[in-house]
């Protein structure tokens, strides 16, 4: 199916931000969770580095591999935590030495792209996207459901669902990452927007347009797979997190 393409950006815009939001959902769950029954800070953030490191070795490998493709020199591949000053976690980092505003945008988009990719990959390797659109447009639950127990056929489900989950939450972006991006977004933001008003916009061919919408419209499709994932992931974690806090009292 394809979406406007409007439609398709607004959508795949949509979903990731849900997937984002629900990330740090699971974190907070997760962590405070394990806290909670350990009183350990460490061991806490330690097992969360551990559950997220398929993703963790996604989101690092894409901005070395980037790195080096455009030849920029890496200093360090590392996937083990650090907890910052003010308890931010850092679940990994790649040292780059050198560059320029355009190369390090294109590393700092790198995660987004592989990640998304992988994601978009894997939630067609688990379900059958196109039909699962149908049911849902026809509001069939009894359609809905069978395509979703479908998923449990897969052989290799579990695996399959554990490494969408990992790797699309994995693939945000850091504030560093987002630096170099931000700066590239507003240099073209000040030499296109005159341009638009002057009437010197180019115009894009229909049928570019037509690929751009399609490509999107994958993207949203499969971002929409992630985001129930995540949903019954972080609502069952969200879950234990209640029960631990009931069960153990919080020390003031």
């Amino acid at each position: 199916m394809v979406f406007g393409l409007w439609s398709a950006l607004f959508w795949t815009a949509f979903f990731l931000i849900a997937i984002w939001w629900l990330s740090r959902q699971l974190a907070f769950f997760f962590m405070s969770a394990l806290y909670l029954l350990t009183r350990s800070e460490q061991f806490s953030v330690a097992t969360y580095a551990i559950f997220f490191l398929p993703g963790t070795v996604v989101h690092e490998f894409a901005h070395w591999f980037v790195a080096n493709l455009l030849g920029v020199k890496t200093a360090g591949f590392n996937v083990l935590p650090k907890v910052g000053k003010k308890g931010s976690i850092q679940l990994g980092s790649v040292s780059i030495r050198g560059g320029n505003l355009i190369t390090h945008t294109l590393i700092g988009m790198a995660p987004m792209l592989l990640g998304g990719v992988l994601t978009v990959w894997l939630s067609y390797v688990l379900v059958n996207v196109s039909a699962m659109h149908d049911a849902v447009q026809a509001q069939s639950l009894r359609s809905i459901a069978v395509y979703l127990w479908q998923v449990f056929q897969h052989q290799d489900a579990f695996v399959l669902l554990y490494l969408l989950f990992t790797i699309s939450g994995s693939m945000f972006l850091s504030a560093s990452d987002r630096a170099p991006i931000l700066q590239m977004f507003l240099y073209l933001a000040l030499v296109l927007t005159p341009l638009y008003f002057l009437g010197m916009m180019p115009a894009v061919p229909g049928s570019l347009t037509g690929r751009i919408s399609e490509v999107f419209s994958v993207f949203a499709s499969g971002l929409a797979v992630a985001v129930l994932v995540h949903l019954a992931i972080t609502a069952l974690m969200g879950g234990i997190y209640l029960l631990v806090r009931l069960a153990v009292p919080v020390r003031q």
